[in-house]
């Protein structure tokens, strides 16, 4: 139901606040609901709005509302009631001076106007209260300075997470923060063993940062909001004359109030002259209604140079407004873009970090891998294999908006995806030479070789590789004998590639058989061969 109210409190940092209605319910607001681009929130302001769930929604100042042409409903009667009470009271009055005589009327109405007219101050008296008039408007806090305040938090916050700029590894965090929640929910009720102490700060800092990003998407969505909030709301000079043109407004609407009052008096007083001319009461009358005619001037005059204090006073404030908003603009604008590409750059290495660690504990996980096993999820343990499981679920026919934001993070995906490629060999020189031809033919590879087995396994427990280049005799133990450690330890089952004798396996099929002496050249176009066609098997 909508219902009418004033702000009794409102913060500029936070954008909540208060109104209370005239039955003095109190009532929450956010200024996302905010609904008047004229007119800010700001205490006092008489606004309408939306009441549903014990909140203020769609909410304007009545300035700039068409609520009163609108159907007042019951429900808005009873809540209002206490504001009409007093105009009640005056048409109660109304009909029982229809029962009393005209005198008895003109002797109430001219004590009523009596005793109203001695609460008027002189003019002398209402300027000495406002304070002299004002003829410009000095600027109190510059406008880079006010934009600086209003990023002040947001500032603090990146500052303090400096150290995820030196993370190398990147993952979209707009794009993935759904689906990594989701993984990380879905990963955590199957296995809670995964949540190590580096997890949960990780999970719990992406958390913060996020909520930082939101608050700031808030803050930078209404740059007319920021404006008034951070920069004319600290223009000393500019709330002076401002609060002196609600005071004198209000003083006017008081003497508009006077004025209609005694006026109406003059006019019976009028009647009562042109009634009595020829009475003995007749000079008597003149007086009472010379001094009334005196006092109605003066409330003229009055109000004729509050009106024009006022408009004078206005006008100073809308210049001052106009002069400094576009400005204010530009600089919030340049201020709004570079902020956010440092938000969205942390909380990117903070998604790498966490969906990196998350699925490093989940290769460990016993009841994670059979699960995996038992629903039929093949390939990596890494988000992208288990996004291509939950897309292969759905029918691809009748993909919903959601769906197809998950289409094209998995698209995302695959275009980051780097191939890993593993060398164990017994020479230095080779390994070298090897791993420095592979990149050399396709930058996009992630290449490494080793002469020792152990930091090899090591490296491709860590790293899904696609392709292993095994020379027929290692260092310190057989091919074959690595492989089985290779089979035990790592989940991901590589294309494997022999340089030198056939090798028969127990564990892995071999993908090529190429010469102990082949050139890092060949190498390398064997393997970009290789991967083409894992490729082109996966399309398929």
């Amino acid at each position: 139901m909508k219902m009418l109210g004033k702000i009794l409190f409102f913060n500029a940092n936070d954008g909540n606040g208060i109104i209370i209605t005239s039955s003095k319910k109190k009532i929450n607001f956010n200024v996302q609901e905010w609904n008047d681009f004229d007119t800010m929130p700001s205490l006092g302001l008489e606004v309408c709005f939306k009441y549903e769930n014990f909140q203020a929604l769609l909410i304007t100042s009545l300035i700039n509302s068409d609520y009163e042409n609108e159907l007042v409903s019951e429900n808005i009667i009873e809540d209002i009631i206490e504001e009409i009470e007093e105009e009640n009271l005056e048409d109660e009055l109304n009909d029982d001076y229809e029962t009393f005589e005209e005198d008895d009327l003109s002797i109430q109405a001219t004590d009523n106007t009596e005793n109203q007219i001695e609460d008027i101050n002189t003019i002398d008296d209402i300027q000495e209260e406002l304070g002299e008039r004002e003829e410009s408007v000095t600027l109190t806090l510059n406008l880079s300075k006010a934009v600086s305040n209003y990023f002040d938090i947001i500032e603090k916050n990146i500052s303090k997470r400096a150290i995820y700029n030196k993370v190398e590894g990147r993952l979209d965090y707009l794009l993935i923060r759904r689906f990594l929640w989701t993984t990380f929910n879905n990963l955590t009720e199957i296995d809670l063993h995964i949540i190590t102490p580096k997890i949960k700060i990780l999970s719990d800092d992406l958390k913060a940062m996020a909520s930082i990003y939101d608050d700031f998407i808030i803050k930078t969505k209404h740059p007319p909001l920021a404006y008034n909030e951070v920069f004319l709301s600290c223009q000393a000079e500019y709330q002076k004359i401002k609060d002196g043109a609600e005071k004198t407004i209000e003083r006017l609407n008081q003497l508009k109030g006077t004025e209609k009052h005694v006026g109406s008096i003059l006019k019976i007083k009028k009647e009562e002259l042109d009634n009595n001319i020829k009475t003995e009461e007749f000079d008597l009358l003149k007086d009472e209604f010379k001094s009334l005619n005196g006092a109605y001037v003066d409330i003229v005059h009055m109000m004729a140079e509050l009106d024009e204090r006022y408009k004078h006073d206005k006008e100073l404030l809308i210049n001052f407004e106009k002069e400094y908003r576009d400005d204010f603009y530009k600089l919030f604008s340049v201020a709004e873009v570079k902020y956010k590409k440092s938000i969205v750059n942390i909380l990117s290495a903070q998604a790498f970090m966490l969906d990196s660690q998350l699925w490093q504990k989940s290769k460990t996980s016993k009841a994670i891998k059979a699960h995996f096993h038992e629903a039929g999820i093949n390939g990596e343990f890494n988000t992208k294999t288990y996004l291509k499981y939950y897309l292969n679920s759905q029918d691809t026919s009748k993909l919903t908006d959601d769906n197809k934001k998950l289409l094209e993070l998995y698209n995302y995906l695959s275009s980051i995806q780097k191939e890993h490629i593993l060398i164990v060999t017994t020479s230095v020189d080779d390994a070298m030479e090897y791993e420095s031809s592979i990149k050399h033919i396709d930058k996009s590879y992630e290449v490494k070789a080793f002469i020792d087995e152990k930091s090899a396994l090591k490296w491709a427990i860590k790293h899904s590789v696609k392709v292993l280049i095994l020379e027929d005799r290692l260092v310190k133990f057989p091919v074959n004998t690595f492989l089985k450690y290779y089979k035990k330890y790592v989940l991901v089952i590589p294309k494997i590639i022999i340089l030198g004798d056939n090798i028969k396996s127990d564990f892995y099929s071999i993908e090529k058989l190429l010469s102990k002496n082949i050139s890092p050249r060949v190498l390398a176009e064997n393997v970009k061969e290789l991967l083409g066609k894992q490729e082109d098997d996966r399309n398929n």
